[in-house]
């Protein structure tokens, strides 16, 4: 099975190169748009905090410009523009665009396929927006992006990684060179100098690298909003459908006496049987003290059985993203934007 995984993996990084070079000798067109664009992604499939680094660069830029925020709405039923809103269905829009739409209701997040076409629907919706960031949109070369910011899971480093399905990327880890900022995300609080500059020689001298770590926020109530705290004498039911849980189930695992985690798929969509189920899992437990525990993006989706939840609580572990230089990296992303538009 190991040398068929090298064969394919093989096969797709000469697909997935040769497609870039298209780009790269401008046989295929990347199309630039008068606004400046901040793409986040990363070059592997699964979890790499992508999300709480939109909404991390969302926090640092909606007090002085209008923004946008362009998905493509993994796993919606539908590919066409939308515009998204507070109330929509998962189905209709998609987990994390619904996601940082609740969290920010003054802003426009929309999802389409055809990201070019999204661009120019809201510049013409919208002609006061300032900004335009794309979520997930690194190997989507169809659409300049004037800042790429790539993200790196510090335990699944791109360059110890392989292609697909060897290993986790998405294309080959050259790819890295289009990223004009790398953050190494989910960095342990003891992470050394040593180990940041080893980091970063690997990386490349040249590129501006930033630290980050998740903080685990107050619990919140998915049926009242209220935040609360619960004791170490607490048994959780975790349940989640992301790609990365190892930072997660460790946090409560010091936090609270035991754990049952309902593992599913990243973006899944719960049906009545998965609630079911859930409910099963944390009637199962005999301890008195005991909760039911989601991610935010498990929240959007779950919201939807609230009524069926009777006595019964479910709480959503909100999460944010800690810089360890957080001045220098808002500074070049505001003063970037604010050089943009004095310049029109």
């Amino acid at each position: 099975m190991r040398f068929i995984y090298c064969i394919m993996s093989i096969i797709f990084n000469l697909i997935t190169t040769i497609r870039n070079l298209l780009f790269d000798y401008n046989l295929l067109k990347t199309k630039k748009h008068n606004i400046p664009i901040i793409c986040v992604g990363n070059l592997a499939v699964g979890g790499t905090g992508k999300t709480p680094q939109i909404n991390y660069i969302i926090n640092t830029l909606k007090k002085d410009f209008s923004i946008a925020v362009i998905s493509k709405g993994y796993k919606r039923k539908s590919k066409e523009f939308i515009y998204v809103k507070q109330k929509d269905l998962v189905e209709k829009v998609g987990d994390e665009s619904l996601l940082i739409k609740q969290k920010h209701e003054d802003i426009i997040v929309a999802v389409d396929h055809d990201r070019n076409n999204a661009v120019k629907k809201i510049l013409k919706d919208h002609p006061h927006i300032d900004v335009i960031l794309l979520d997930d949109a690194f190997q989507h070369r169809w659409i300049y992006a004037n800042i790429n910011i790539l993200i790196t899971r510090f335990d699944n480093l791109f360059y110890n990684d392989y292609v697909f399905p060897r290993g986790t990327l998405r294309e080959n880890r050259k790819g890295s060179n289009r990223a004009d900022i790398i953050i190494i995300s989910n960095c342990p609080k003891e992470i050394n100098n040593k180990n940041k500059k080893d980091i970063i020689c690997s990386i490349n001298k040249k590129k501006d690298v930033y630290f980050s770590q998740i903080k685990y926020n107050k619990l919140i109530c998915l049926k009242t909003l209220k935040e609360k705290k619960f004791d170490k004498k607490y048994s959780v039911t975790l349940v989640t459908g992301i790609g990365y849980t190892k930072s997660l189930t460790k946090y409560l695992r010091l936090n609270y006496t035991y754990v049952n985690h309902l593992k599913y798929k990243d973006h899944h969509n719960y049906n009545f049987k998965d609630f079911k189920k859930i409910l099963e899992e944390y009637n199962r437990d005999k301890n008195k003290n005991k909760i039911i525990i989601t991610t935010e993006k498990d929240g959007v989706k779950l919201k939807r059985f609230i009524k069926y939840l009777n006595d019964t609580t479910i709480y959503v572990l909100p999460i944010e993203i800690i810089f360890e230089k957080s001045n220098t990296f808002e500074n070049r992303i505001i003063n970037y934007v604010k050089s943009y538009r004095r310049s029109k």
